[in-house]
């Protein structure tokens, strides 16, 4: 783990111990159970810099899969010798690094790069079971959990259990996304009807989000920047019409990026309407994605300027640091007053790239506009690793400002408080009590 020699880091990051935690970006709504260890190591962004490292080489394949990716018909000791030699090129890195402190704190395993070590982590492993997420929320103080899940319906439906710590998100992607008929068909069960016209489409959207508020969610949620850019357009009404009623009115064409751009950026900008209606916060994917081979210009959040620009009146939570994009994300949460900063999942990808931009974060910009952390994993080991990680990059940067003389330490633990717990509790009126020194 990373460890500042600044004077005042230990003292800040004990102090860390014990204060609560909302996540303000979370995939997992339960305990789901794992059958192979090794597949499970692999569930997580570690995956990336493994295939980086030449991973695909061994799994014949490069598509980032995160479903065995070492095949299951060869011996156990086989499928672990082909992990190693992979492993032992990437287990410096924060993706490493966070994965192998999730296994340590929740397994006592110090050392997946060992088969022995390995071998005692499997027998352990067989004993895992639902009572471990409990035992990590309450290990890691977490309070909330703003979940991002694409089966909204079946917990909504009761048919997929979910735990008291979820605050849902509202996707608004696939209703952005559409580019055959059968997508809008599959959109009529929200409607009762036929959908036959964009006022159709639109109505459909308001009921869909009008039971999902009922249900409790908390914000909206886009991560449209994997497909394509972040600037959107703002076309006419009429143009959006003439798109859908392309689409609509032929049932076996697929229509291409360009041909349905009206309508995706038209209803992009419909949705973020009703948010500002509902007074609904709208997190939006900016800088790196998951995985390997994706061109990150188009998800730099400075592409969104023209946005926060028109919609002044929805506050937007910008993902991940914007990595590897700091001055563009600086300039954003100084000069807009409705774009708040979210370092979620950022700290397992550059340690050092989240405290500079903290430290510079704290000396340009309001700090109320800063959340912490959010693991964005899938389970509650890596929540656990990922929150350790966060930790000791907020005491590391707190405490170089601190010896720096520009914050006391009051200060310096207030301001931690806020980025961890009250920033996130207020921007998605949760109604927790606010924490204080």
């Amino acid at each position: 783990m990373y460890r500042s020699n600044a004077l005042h880091f230990s003292e800040l990051r004990e102090f860390l111990e014990h204060i609560p935690v909302i996540e303000s970006h979370e995939h997992f709504a339960a305990f789901h159970a794992a059958d192979d260890p090794l597949d499970f190591i692999l569930d997580t962004f570690y995956l990336g810099d493994f295939y980086s490292a030449g991973g695909e080489q061994v799994t014949g394949r490069g598509d980032y899969s995160f479903f065995t990716p070492i095949p299951h018909q060869l011996p156990e000791r086989e499928r672990y010798t082909l992990f190693q030699q992979i492993y032992r090129r990437s287990d410096k890195t924060a993706y490493a690094r966070a994965m192998q402190e999730g296994l340590r704190l929740c397994w006592g395993v110090e050392d997946i790069g060992e088969w022995e070590e390995y071998q005692k982590f499997s027998e352990k492993f067989r004993s895992r079971d639902a009572s471990l997420y409990d035992k990590v929320m309450e290990m890691c103080r977490i309070k909330a959990q703003i979940v991002d899940r694409g089966d909204l319906d079946s917990y909504m439906d009761g048919t997929l259990p979910y735990s008291p710590f979820c605050r849902f998100t509202f996707h608004i992607s696939g209703w952005r996304n559409v580019h055959t008929k059968e997508q809008l068909a599959g959109m009529e069960k929200y409607l009762g009807r036929a959908i036959t016209c964009l006022d159709d489409y639109t109505e459909a959207f308001d009921q869909y989000l009008q039971k999902c508020l009922d249900f409790g969610v908390v914000c909206l949620k886009d991560l449209n920047a994997y497909r394509r850019t972040l600037e959107i357009g703002h076309p006419t009404r009429a143009e959006a019409e003439k798109a859908f009623n392309d689409v609509v009115s032929h049932q076996r064409v697929i229509f291409g990026d360009e041909q349905v751009r009206p309508l995706e950026d038209w209803m992009f900008h419909y949705a973020l309407r009703r948010a500002a209606a509902l007074d609904l916060p709208v997190q939006l994917h900016t800088g790196h994605m998951a995985g390997i081979r994706n061109d990150v210009r188009k998800a730099n959040a400075v592409n969104l300027i023209p946005t926060l620009e028109l919609h002044t009146d929805v506050r937007f939570d910008l993902f991940h640091a914007n990595w590897p994009y700091m001055d563009e994300f600086l300039f954003i949460g100084k000069n807009y007053p409705n774009a708040y900063l979210d370092l979620c999942w950022a700290h397992s990808i550059d340690l050092l790239y989240c405290i500079e931009l903290m430290k510079r974060a704290v000396m340009t910009m309001p700090h109320s506009k800063i959340m912490a952390f959010g693991g964005d994993t899938s389970a509650p080991e890596w929540l656990a690793g990922y929150l350790a990680l966060a930790k000791d990059n907020v005491a590391a940067a707190l405490a170089e400002l601190v010896d720096s003389t520009w914050l006391t330490a009051n200060e310096a633990r207030q301001i931690a408080l806020d980025w961890f717990f009250n920033n996130p509790n207020e921007f998605f009126k949760l109604g927790f009590e606010k924490q204080s020194l």
